[in-house]
């Protein structure tokens, strides 16, 4: 099967469609997910296809790029990666001047990150789950009994009946007794499920879907003298309370006065870096939006910083206090006066409706 047909991918995929599909199968087939036998190995083909894909992408448009970033003990260059289409170490790095030694495969992760973490960007630590040796068994896959015990298999004679007649156990080597066992502490595996943490910058300005790359903290080498693979976190930012983002734009509802937006003046309106206060023109007290183009996330990648948008919610009091009440009546008052220019709508209206009803 070709490389596209492989990942399920038709042959006019793009960069990010390749991507999402090789991280949907390589969650599946991901040997420290899948515990087939064959897992490991359909796992190499699905990223050789991956690589091949992405490397043909690369060479048709060399603006295809992602973030290369440092990890604990791990350090990066500024050449482009094909596999990943990332900047930093390229993908065959750990390949060149160690024969045929094999890079290890890459770990896919999600990065969360609240709206202001990804604004400010800054240090994160990650945890990876890998499989390690186990301590019960040093890797062996077996421990030693502290007491002898009959073998089942051959209920303690040494010997099987087969289509041949007897032949020796295979259980327990045609003793009759066991004294070793499957490790229980992995199974019998050697290996054992064990977390490590990493080390992350996160530059700022992440949006949901950017990849960040880790050169060297994903998995071992298969052989010795190989390199770890990369750790590639895609970013996924958390729900927030206030906050929206539309592409870079930065939204936010904020309640206003009816009042204040009749009279206009200042606003203050709350941003991950702090208080802005805007400038209220006089107008309705209807819903309506303020923009600040460059007052959004923050740009990155040659991509201009997004914009705030405040989209203002007119509010009117829920009850009013004695004093409150006569200044109302007082601005009533006042408007009736001469509420034809001032409330055109109301004034139409009982033009057409109260006139010719007055007793």
């Amino acid at each position: 099967m070709d490389a596209h047909g492989l990942l399920g991918l038709p042959p006019d995929a793009g960069e990010r469609e390749v991507k999402r599909a090789f991280r949907r199968l390589a969650m599946r087939w991901h040997p420290d997910r899948n515990p087939d036998p064959a897992a490991l190995e359909h796992f190499k083909r699905l990223r050789a296809a991956y690589e091949a894909i992405l490397a043909r992408l690369a060479a048709a448009n060399d603006d295809r790029s992602g973030d290369d970033v440092s990890g604990a003990g791990v350090a990066a260059d500024a050449t482009r990666d094909p596999a990943t289409g990332a900047t930093g170490e390229p993908a065959d790095a750990g390949r060149r001047g160690e024969g045929t030694c094999e890079r290890g495969p890459d770990r896919y992760q999600e990065l969360t990150l609240t709206i202001e973490e990804a604004f400010f960007g800054g240090e994160r630590t990650v945890e990876v789950e890998d499989a390690v040796t186990c301590e019960r068994c040093d890797g062996s896959g077996v421990e030693q009994l502290t007491h002898t015990r009959l073998c089942t298999a051959c209920h303690g004679s040494g010997r099987l009946r087969s289509t041949n007649g007897l032949a020796g156990c295979g259980e327990c080597g045609g003793r009759g007794y066991l004294s070793k066992q499957a490790c229980t502490a992995c199974d019998g595996t050697g290996r054992r499920r064990g977390r490590r943490r990493v080390s992350v910058t996160v530059p700022p300005g992440v949006v949901d879907g950017d990849e960040l790359r880790v050169a060297g903290a994903g998995d071992a080498a298969p052989a010795d003298g190989g390199s770890p693979g990369h750790l590639v976190l895609t970013v996924v930012l958390a729900p927030h309370p206030l906050y929206r983002l539309d592409g870079r734009d930065l939204v936010l509802s904020r309640p206003v006065s009816a009042f204040r937006m009749l009279l206009g003046g200042e606003l203050p309106v709350p941003l991950p870096d702090g208080i802005r206060h805007l400038k209220l023109a006089p107008g309705r007290a209807l819903p309506r939006e303020l923009r600040v183009r460059g007052a959004g996330f923050p740009g990155r990648k040659g991509v201009p910083a997004g914009a705030l948008i405040v989209r203002l919610v007119p509010v009117l009091p829920d009850a009013a206090s004695p004093r409150l009440r006569a200044l109302l009546e007082e601005i009533e008052n006042e408007l009736a006066a001469g509420h034809g220019a001032a409330m055109p709508d109301l004034a139409n209206w009982e033009a057409r409706w109260l006139a010719d009803r007055d007793d």
